[in-house]
């Protein structure tokens, strides 16, 4: 299996800089994290799926952050659409639960001037 090294770099560095601010880690362990992480991407896309069909969704979907990037907002007022838990090396229990909602639950985002 081939693995993005420039995400993985990305996100060790990320991870480093995130633990300078709290507790000092070295940049090994920060590798070492970012690889689990890498390394659980994969497997957090077929959790994430089956739950989506769990829930009987059909419309596009994303977490709060993946409709950021793409240029949209989540709608103050809307609850997420489903939930599903995901492995994260990055925490201490070493999962995450995360929230995704629809795309007719998101708004384009404003324009910054």
């Amino acid at each position: 299996m081939k693995y993005n090294l420039s995400k993985l770099m990305k996100k060790a560095w990320s991870l480093f800089r995130q633990a300078a601010r709290k507790a000092a880690i070295t940049f090994s362990e920060a590798l070492k994290k970012a690889w689990q992480w890498i390394k659980v991407q994969e497997a957090n896309a077929v959790r994430i799926e089956a739950a989506a069909e769990a829930a009987g969704i059909e419309e596009e979907f994303h977490s709060w952050a993946g409709w950021q990037a793409l240029g949209r907002m989540v709608i103050h007022t809307e609850e997420a659409a489903f939930q599903c838990t995901v492995d994260d090396p990055t925490t201490k229990k070493g999962t995450r639960v995360k929230s995704f909602f629809l795309y007719s639950q998101t708004q384009p985002a404003p324009i910054a001037q």
